[in-house]
């Protein structure tokens, strides 16, 4: 995902002149160097300005920006909450921290300043297709495309957004509604490949429409010339030929015979040789049973949502991880557990210590409850709690082997860590788990960069 961070310079513009400490020529120097896109020596210039200027959310605001350009995550999103800390009601450093949040899978706390950054007065034009997308990372589907319909008020025409609506309809089940904002993406964009991709896969599973799969799979790959056919498009458009032509096979039907006239009784008929019926033609070969797309818990994922977006690099340095201790996980108690479990899941991403609160009574009164695990490692991972964050996705998977999205959050995780071998592996059992998730198509192209 593209971080744009114009708020900050529009603000720094609109920030006037005059005569000039120290800091604010250090400032200007920065001012100067960002502008130029130099980032790295930015950086020394706000951090003069700040020691001289000491509390400046501005100044905040553009030396977390520069650090997040330079490849300094921790340091950046601490600059960037400082910012906003100092100055709760400044909009910039909401709207870069959000964006921030997002590039790092922390989708519940972005929303949380997307949502401040809409409410305010001087928005910028993509708020709500961000927000659409951090609602898209929480499963919350509604919500999303609510925000994406109000950034078609002020774009009509956004590819991107009629995009991510049909994703938000097909994992809604609206079927044919999503076929409609595919069709209106490339309406907008007839060179958009992702969408021919999303439609023909939704023709493909969901609509039994299969000629018109197959010409947008063909689409799709006549846009990507230079690139190898997938394997998994490549399947399809295999299986998808052989139910045509099994289907276009003529039917044979058993000629039947004139009755023959009947003999005098006198004269008893010769024996005739009986006619063996036709035979009759062979049933063609069952169509091949695809699995369904999973039917996701109504829980917050941070899975990546838009099919378009594939996941973040990988970190350079390759570690294994060591998980926790397989347990042996004894029922207990599941309608207890539930109760506090549905308590959890009512807390906003702001009451997360409430939220925690609930999960851990759940997973005490059943320790087989993997959703609370789950919901357990969103909420460490959203704080930057990483190491416990994986742990909980860990139990989640020991309670409930096949849960896909949290091979997925789990495989995401490892992957932002550099444990790029383990990331493989979950990913690979998601794919298998939920090959049709709108997750599956970033998933796979990074796959097929780093494996």
């Amino acid at each position: 995902m593209r971080i744009i961070f114009c708020l900050a310079l529009l603000a720094a513009l609109a920030s006037g002149c005059g005569r000039k400490s120290t800091g604010e020529d250090a400032f200007a120097k920065g001012i100067a160097y960002y502008k130029e896109d130099k980032f790295d020596k930015a950086i020394p210039c706000f951090d003069q300005a700040l020691a001289s200027m000491q509390t400046n959310a501005l100044a905040l605001n553009f030396l977390g920006v520069c650090r997040l350009r330079e490849g300094e995550t921790a340091a950046g999103l601490a600059n960037l909450q400082d910012a906003v800390r100092l100055d709760p009601n400044y909009l910039p450093a909401h709207y870069n921290l959000a964006l921030a949040q997002l590039e790092q899978g922390q989708a519940g706390d972005a929303v949380v300043n997307l949502r401040q950054v809409a409410q305010g007065g001087s928005a910028p034009a993509d708020v709500h297709y961000q927000l659409g997308l951090a609602y898209m990372r929480v499963s919350a589907w509604g919500q999303a495309e609510e925000s994406f319909k109000r950034h078609l008020q002020s774009n009509p025409s956004s590819a991107d957004t009629f995009n991510c609506l049909g994703i938000v309809a097909a994992r809604k089940r609206e079927f044919p509604q999503s076929k409609h904002y595919f069709e209106q993406a490339i309406a907008a964009d007839p060179k958009f490949a992702t969408t021919y991709l999303n439609l023909a896969s939704l023709e493909n599973h969901q609509l039994a429409q299969k000629k018109e799969a197959l010409a947008h799979y063909e689409k799709y790959l006549d846009l990507l010339p230079k690139s190898p056919p997938r394997e998994d498009v490549r399947l399809a458009m295999l299986q998808i030929n052989q139910e045509l032509a099994a289907a276009a096979k003529p039917s044979v039907r058993a000629t039947e015979l004139p009755a023959k006239p009947a003999k005098p009784p006198e004269s008893p008929a010769p024996p005739t040789a009986e006619v063996a019926p036709a035979p009759k033609p062979a049933a063609p070969p069952p169509e091949t049973a695809l699995p369904k797309p999973v039917v996701l818990p109504p829980t917050p994922s941070i899975a990546a949502p838009a099919v378009s977006s594939p996941p973040p690099p990988p970190a350079p340095v390759k570690k294994v991880r060591t998980p926790v201790a397989v347990k042996v996980l004894k029922p207990g108690n599941r309608a207890k557990a539930t109760a506090y479990y549905n308590e959890g899941v009512k807390y906003p991403p702001n009451q997360s210590a409430a939220a925690i609160a609930a999960y851990t009574k759940a997973i005490a009164a059943d320790p087989t409850f993997a959703k609370a695990y789950y919901n357990l490692g969103i909420i460490y991972g959203n704080s930057g709690q990483i190491e416990r964050a994986m742990e909980n996705y860990e139990l989640a998977l020991i309670a409930n082997p096949n849960y896909a999205d949290a091979h997925c959050n789990y495989g995401l995780l490892l992957q932002q860590q550099g444990y790029i071998d383990d990331a493989i592996t979950q990913y690979q059992i998601f794919l298998r788990l939920d090959p049709n998730s709108p997750s599956a198509y970033g998933i796979r192209r990074w796959l097929d960069q780093n494996h």
